[in-house]
């Protein structure tokens, strides 16, 4: 299949009910899933593609844009830095940090349309000579030892199966006392394969939900230090954003005369809201760093 043809929604939806296959097969499920939705994500969501808290009167964009502005703060990524971003979508909290810090950031996404959007996106606001995009997976950085000063991710880290993996693997690119922080989907531990969280993944090409406690467990496995992980609640209201998805999902045309991605997508969608109020979906923060001193 080439990425001129994409797949059918049947054909989608017939990878992902089988927790094995998103496992054994996501480096064709994400692409696959990006394929069908990406266009719909730009529209709607625009160059950030994450949830924020949200503060007293702040908009989306400000809410979305503060959130990478702390990130950015609470990693101390400063001008000159050498910075990755795993996950890094179509470009916008690369853009943001870069120029928030002048630092030199580095993006990795499995999904080539997604790079091409990104390097758009860094040329459209002046910042292709500090942030580039390459094609790469997670688990098998292309990058040296020691290659950058801090790494993050925005709610990326859900899409591959073996995070720990990931996790590893971005210790092995980060200077000694390099942080490494960010934000991800997962699962309460009392929701194991609840039917809220299966929903969310097979509607959004995703392997499989960790809880917080696992990942720690994986940052501690990969031999990080000063590791805080937790509810990314404490952080602010994140009401606002399942009130706007909501809002979305009533955009859509009745239920018999939507296309099938649009039918996936609302499923998807209100599982994510139904998730998040019961408890069952969580967003999960962390910081940790790599031991010794920094470069």
């Amino acid at each position: 299949m080439t990425t001129t043809e994409p797949p059918s929604v049947t054909q989608f939806q017939e990878l992902v009910v089988d927790p094995r296959r998103r496992h054994a097969e996501y480096a064709t499920m994400v692409p696959r899933y990006y394929q069908l939705v990406g266009d719909i994500y730009q529209q709607a969501w625009g160059a950030s593609q994450h949830f924020a808290p949200y503060r007293s009167g702040q908009s989306r964009a400000e809410a979305i844009t503060a959130l990478e502005h702390d990130l950015a703060d609470r990693a101390g990524i400063a001008a000159g830095d050498r910075v990755l971003e795993v996950g890094s979508g179509v470009g916008g909290p690369a853009c943001t940090v870069a120029a928030r810090t002048g630092a030199r950031v580095t993006g990795v996404d499995l999904v080539p349309g997604r790079v091409r959007a990104a390097r758009r996106a860094a040329r459209e606001r002046g910042l292709d000579d500090r942030v580039s995009f390459h094609v790469a997976d997670a688990t098998r950085l292309p990058f040296t030892r020691a290659a950058f000063t801090a790494a993050y991710s925005f709610e990326a880290l859900c899409h591959v199966p073996d995070k720990a993996r990931a996790h590893a693997e971005v210790a092995r690119v980060l200077h000694p006392g390099g942080v490494w922080s960010g934000y991800d989907w997962v699962r309460a531990d009392s929701a194991g394969t609840s039917r809220v969280v299966e929903t969310i993944c097979r509607a959004h090409g995703v392997a499989a939900l960790s809880t917080l406690d696992e990942l720690h467990r994986d940052l501690m496995a990969a031999g990080f230090t000063d590791i805080h992980v937790s509810d990314a609640r404490t952080l602010g209201d994140w009401e606002a954003n399942w009130v706007l998805l909501e809002e979305l999902l009533g955009l859509l045309p009745p239920p018999e005369q939507r296309q099938p991605v649009l039918g996936m997508m609302a499923d998807g969608g209100r599982a994510l809201c139904d998730g998040a109020r019961s408890g069952e979906f969580l967003i999960g923060h962390w910081y940790a760093r790599r031991p010794g001193r920094t470069a």
